[in-house]
């Protein structure tokens, strides 16, 4: 597999407001997705900004990446209010982009399960609201136990992330030392050429 192209601008912007105008200018121009500057003219105060505490140096992030994990054990209810505040973490991301990665412990056919379960339903009724596609491709199992295995491993992006993904796949050559496989794929500077009908 090869490594994904992944953005990135490093600068000093000498406090300067314009030259900090043209960094945000650059990184869409550019599909940036992270950009490292020292002396910034400021910090706002927006998700994808963060800075120091002496206002020298800022990170700017224009790829929201989130990480989830919904145990099992939980219930149904809780489930519905870890979507809710799921959906408000990628509501807030100011540049529309985000990739959300984890093992929800719900089954549904739109990602791969032969049988939806109502953590499943669920999530598929959160989808539509979030604005968010599913990745997954094909019904490989993501979870392998001596009982059986299931897909509950998903990865979702935001329309313009999911257009520039390409080769989801499963890995299921390769030693995790866990029941979960890895999942793989890349994401291109530019969106997937779509082959012909």
């Amino acid at each position: 597999m090869t490594s994904s192209p992944y953005h990135i601008l490093q600068g000093n912007l000498n406090h300067s407001a314009r030259a900090q105008d043209l960094l945000i200018q650059s990184m869409a121009e550019r599909l940036t997705h992270l950009a490292v500057v020292a002396e910034p003219y400021r910090v706002p105060s927006v998700p994808d900004w963060a800075g120091d505490i002496d206002g020298l140096v800022a990170v700017v992030q224009r790829l929201l990446v989130v990480g989830v994990y919904f145990s099992p054990n939980r219930p149904l209810a809780e489930f519905e209010s870890f979507l809710d505040e799921l959906g408000q973490v990628v509501g807030r991301s100011r540049s529309g982009r985000a990739l959300v990665f984890g093992d929800l412990n719900a089954k549904s056919s739109a990602w791969g399960s032969p049988v939806t379960c109502p953590r499943g339903r669920e999530t598929e009724e959160w989808l539509v609201g979030s604005g968010l596609v599913i990745l997954n491709r094909g019904a490989e199992n993501t979870c392998v136990r001596r009982s059986g295995g299931s897909v509950v491993d998903v990865s979702f992006a935001t329309p313009d992330v999911a257009r520039r993904v390409c080769g989801w796949e499963v890995l299921v050559d390769v030693e995790t030392l866990s029941d979960h496989r890895y999942i793989g794929f890349r994401v291109a500077a530019a969106p997937e050429a779509r082959a012909g009908p």
